[in-house]
């Protein structure tokens, strides 16, 4: 139990940490679209740590119950996959139904930024799924 709210903490840390440093810090965003500027708004950052809390929860159940995933290798490798869908996925909605919130490269920045996100707390969530 305890592994698993390290598991649980270290990858919302990490997903956190590197949400903050690409989407604010070096501002990659999916929604580059012209009418973006609309709405735009404030960071709700409670909202953001819930959210990211709940990504890592998902990441805990998906590796400990099913994947048996234990290692930072194999949680990266898995983690990238799931990022990819989690985040290219919602992009090419918006893409999809939209027309001027996103663009082709705005669906790729959706799933690169998700992938490399996830990768890195898959990895996370993995090395202390995997601890004694």
């Amino acid at each position: 139990m305890k592994n698993k709210i390290l598991a649980v903490i270290g990858g919302t840390i990490a997903l956190f940490g590197l949400g903050y440093l690409i989407y604010v810090v070096l501002e990659f965003h999916a929604m580059n679209g012209p009418g973006t500027e609309a709405i735009q708004a404030d960071l709700n950052v409670p909202a953001i740590i819930t959210m990211e809390v709940l990504y890592a929860v998902l990441l805990v159940i998906i590796y400990d119950r099913w994947a048996q995933i234990k290692t930072f290798s194999t949680g990266a490798q898995a983690g990238f996959i799931i990022g990819a869908f989690l985040g290219g996925l919602p992009a090419l909605e918006l893409f999809a139904t939209t027309s001027d919130l996103t663009d082709i490269p705005g669906v790729l920045t959706g799933a690169a930024t998700f992938a490399i996100r996830f990768a890195f707390a898959g990895g996370i969530v993995g090395w202390f799924l995997g601890r004694d």
